[in-house]
């Protein structure tokens, strides 16, 4: 019995391996199949997506609409990126920065022109007795503070050369504060702020101005009657009328080095008078300010002394919140004057010329050279005076402008390089 079991599996095991090899090959031809199948699945889906692709691309190419989505996607992406790096760094939005009748933003530099006046003693009409020029950087939320001589030359109505000191007293004496102003920064002037001496010191005093104590043995010029004081190292001024003459103190007969001690005077107190206020709001400012009265002018205002106070407040925030670097206290460019004619002293006589005329002088005693076979020497080969500048820096240029038209000087030029910001070569026209 056990032998016939035996067979008859043996046999039934014949039958099943002679069965397999069929139905491996069908299984073969089905995997072949689908294997087919899928790769043109592929293929298509492939091609559809080189398709979709290709009319994307051409569509951010071309900003062909509804099939741009591309650009849209990447500008959506980057407008997000930038918006959340700008609400990082973005410049406080001060009052000042909106125009107080327009409402229009202001963009860009805005800028103040501050100037402080006495009634002058020879008339009626105001006297200035300091300038300067506060420019707020909106894009970079920096600030500067600008110097400028009120010994310096404007024309008025007539044609007629007149000091800034004296711009007042002239036709549409704004407007000329205004314009000459403009041309000899480079900056157009959004503000213009006037404040009598006496009422500039009330305000001071309202704001607790910090004092100073002199390093060193001081000379100052009363602005106001032309007194001298002498100050000895480590006396404190706290007084505001004394800080006032402090700041602005110049002797008009020593002009090319008083204006200079002027701007270091300014560079040493300013930043730090104005750094004390930053924790200040706008409305503990506006209440500081409180002494303002009607003796003032602030174009464009508000029509409302309270709503002026405002925005003055505004503007002394604005640069009581910038940091020590942020804020540059500077002038008006000095001017060498070289020899390039060979006419005996008219270095000095041009020096002499250009302080008469406001100018910052930086020296006076050199000659204009050039370099012949390697060698530097005098070049008195000019027959036509030329003002040369060596920064590219916007208020140096435009002064260097303003210069060449005070002198009727045509070569005005840029040659960039070290040494004093602008040099005149005196020429033979100018010892005519």
């Amino acid at each position: 019995m056990s032998r016939k079991n035996n067979d008859v599996g043996e046999k039934s095991g014949d039958n099943e391996l002679k069965t397999a090899p069929d139905e491996k090959e069908k299984l073969s031809r089905v995997n072949k199949r689908h294997r087919k199948e899928a790769r043109k699945k592929r293929r298509v889906v492939i091609i559809v997506l080189l398709v979709v692709g290709v009319v994307l691309a051409v569509g951010a190419i071309l900003d062909v609409p509804y099939i741009n989505i591309a650009r849209e996607t990447g500008s959506w992406i980057g407008e997000r990126f930038s918006s959340s790096q700008e609400d990082e760094e973005a410049v406080l939005d001060y009052l000042y920065f909106t125009h107080p009748q327009s409402e229009r933003e202001f963009e860009g530099e805005v800028t103040v022109l501050l100037g402080i006046h006495e009634v002058g003693d020879e008339g009626p009409g105001r006297v200035i007795l300091g300038l300067a020029l506060l420019a707020f950087d909106t894009d970079k939320g920096s600030g500067e503070i600008y110097l400028i001589p009120e010994s310096s030359v404007a024309y008025g109505a007539s044609g007629q050369q007149t000091e800034l000191r004296y711009a007042l007293q002239e036709e549409g004496g704004e407007n000329l504060l205004r314009t000459t102003v403009s041309n000899l920064s480079g900056s157009d002037v959004d503000y213009l702020l006037l404040l009598d001496f006496w009422e500039t010191m009330k305000l001071l005093q309202g704001l607790q101005a910090p004092g100073v104590v002199l390093e060193e043995e001081t000379v100052l010029v009363n602005p106001l009657n032309g007194e001298t004081n002498y100050l000895v190292a480590g006396q404190e001024i706290r007084d505001a009328d004394r800080l006032l003459f402090y700041l602005l103190s110049t002797d008009a007969l020593e002009m090319w080095e008083s204006f200079s001690l002027r701007l270091g005077r300014a560079r040493g107190y300013l930043p730090a008078m104005l750094h004390q206020f930053k924790p200040q709001s706008l409305d503990g400012l506006q209440a500081m300010l409180s002494s303002l009265e009607e003796d003032y002018l602030l174009e464009p205002g508000t029509g409302s002394v309270e709503e002026d106070r405002r925005y003055m407040a505004s503007m002394l925030q604005a640069y009581a919140g910038l940091e020590e670097t942020e804020l540059v206290v500077d002038a008006v460019p000095s001017v060498e004057v070289l020899n390039g004619c060979g006419v005996p002293e008219l270095g000095r006589k041009v020096g002499e010329r250009l302080a008469a005329l406001g100018v910052p002088v930086a020296g006076t005693g050199g000659n204009a050279k050039v370099v012949v076979d390697g060698e530097e020497v005098n070049d008195f080969s000019h027959e036509v005076s030329s003002i040369i500048y060596r920064s590219e820096d916007p208020r140096v240029v435009a002064f260097a402008r303003y210069l060449g038209i005070l002198l009727s000087i045509e070569s005005v030029s840029s040659e960039p390089g070290p040494g004093q910001e602008i040099i005149l070569i005196a020429g033979k026209d100018l010892a005519d």
